[in-house]
């Protein structure tokens, strides 16, 4: 394997990062990633980054593409956070008929998805019927298609793909971080979709490569492990601007000078290191092997799953102690710190953050019996 080789695929120019940091007041405020950004993304391949090139895609390595979402999770959380969401769920159009993946992947295509609140499919003579709620969509407004998990009738689950004009949106998205994600609710009823619109996700891709074999919660795991080593990355980038002029109220030492800052930058550095080694090596060494060996064991699962949960949860450490420094100026809406406090705060709230990740692994490693499941 060349340098080229790992390199290959996804390449966010300076320039288009430097955009992104521009426009990421309007991000927040305004709920969604604006037009021009979204057609300039869509013009790199950002959203089919990880779809094979004989499709239309980027083919990118997938630990290439680790290292690009995090320098766009450093520019914007919200950007970084469509952007994966996007190139992870858009795999599973790889278990579609080749005709229908090719039909998918244009140079504008963009996939959202969403957990699913009860939903389910049902055959219709050689079509499907489709019912459901689905949660959380994010990048929906600016998707050209959607897929959504349901129950299948007869038994198991079926993945549907499906336009944004043939679903119901409800903009419930109100919260504090990761606004620019825009994850509205969509819903559907009797939605009648043609066979090959539709596949079965727990049997043999189409398409099989590393990506299709590893489950996609995993490669959420680490994928958004990577967003939020960004967002760290990012917060302590700020605090260094921040110490380098502060003098505290009451202080008699700038920021830069305090011990006890220079103690929390160093322990803060240290654990973001620490985290991002430890992701990228875990990947690197699991892909490695799901290359060679073609299936993915129960340990390397386990190993995935770790990694994503434990790094996202260091990198909002280091944001914790890149806010503590910060003080009273971190408060502050107009700085970039507060609000990837805020972002940081939400990414810990999603399952792939999950506390309880690490009792199911520590079961794991006690028992050595692994609990399968549509996270694991």
């Amino acid at each position: 394997m060349t340098d080229n080789d790992l390199m290959k695929g996804l390449s966010l120019s300076p320039e288009l990062l430097e955009r992104v940091v521009a426009a990421a007041d309007a991000i927040d405020a305004d709920r969604a990633l604006p037009d021009d950004l979204v057609d300039e993304l869509k013009t790199v391949g950002a959203f089919r980054a990880l779809i094979p090139a004989r499709f239309g895609g980027l083919d990118s390595r997938f630990e290439h593409y680790l290292n690009e979402i995090q320098a766009l999770a450093q520019a914007d959380a919200s950007t970084a956070w469509c952007v994966n969401q996007a190139a992870v769920i858009g795999l599973t159009s790889l278990w579609l008929p080749e005709t229908v993946i090719k039909k998918i992947w244009q140079p504008e295509t963009s996939v959202a998805n969403g957990p699913p609140f009860g939903c389910e499919i049902r055959p219709s003579g050689e079509n499907y019927v489709l019912n459901g709620h689905w949660g959380f969509s994010s990048g929906c407004q600016h998707a050209t298609w959607m897929m959504g998990a349901a129950r299948y009738s007869e038994g198991g689950w079926r993945i549907a793909y499906f336009k944004p004009e043939q679903v119901t949106f409800t903009d419930n998205w109100q919260v504090a971080g990761l606004r620019g994600t825009g994850s509205f609710e969509f819903r559907i009823e009797e939605l009648e979709l043609p066979a090959d619109q539709v596949a079965d996700a727990g049997q043999r891709a189409t398409v099989v490569n590393e990506l299709t074999t590893v489950p996609g919660a995993l490669l959420f795991a680490v994928s958004f492990a990577s967003v939020a080593l960004g967002v760290a990355a990012g917060a302590l980038e700020d605090v260094l601007s921040i110490a380098r002029s502060k003098l505290p109220r009451y202080a008699s030492l700038h920021l830069r000078d305090d011990p006890d800052v220079q103690r929390f930058m160093g322990k803060a550095t240290a654990r973001w290191q620490s985290a991002r080694a430890y992701l990228h090596s875990t990947v690197s060494e699991v892909l490695d092997s799901v290359r060679e060996h073609e299936t993915i064991t129960h340990d390397e699962r386990s190993r995935l799953r770790l990694a994503g949960t434990h790094v996202i949860r260091e990198a909002a450490e280091v944001v914790d102690l890149a806010y503590k420094i910060a003080g009273s100026t971190g408060i502050y809406q107009e700085q970039a710190l507060h609000r990837r406090f805020q972002d940081m705060h939400v990414i810990t709230q999603h399952v792939q953050g999950r506390e309880s990740n690490y009792a199911l692994l520590g079961r794991y490693a006690i028992s050595g019996e692994y609990e399968l499941g549509p996270m694991t």
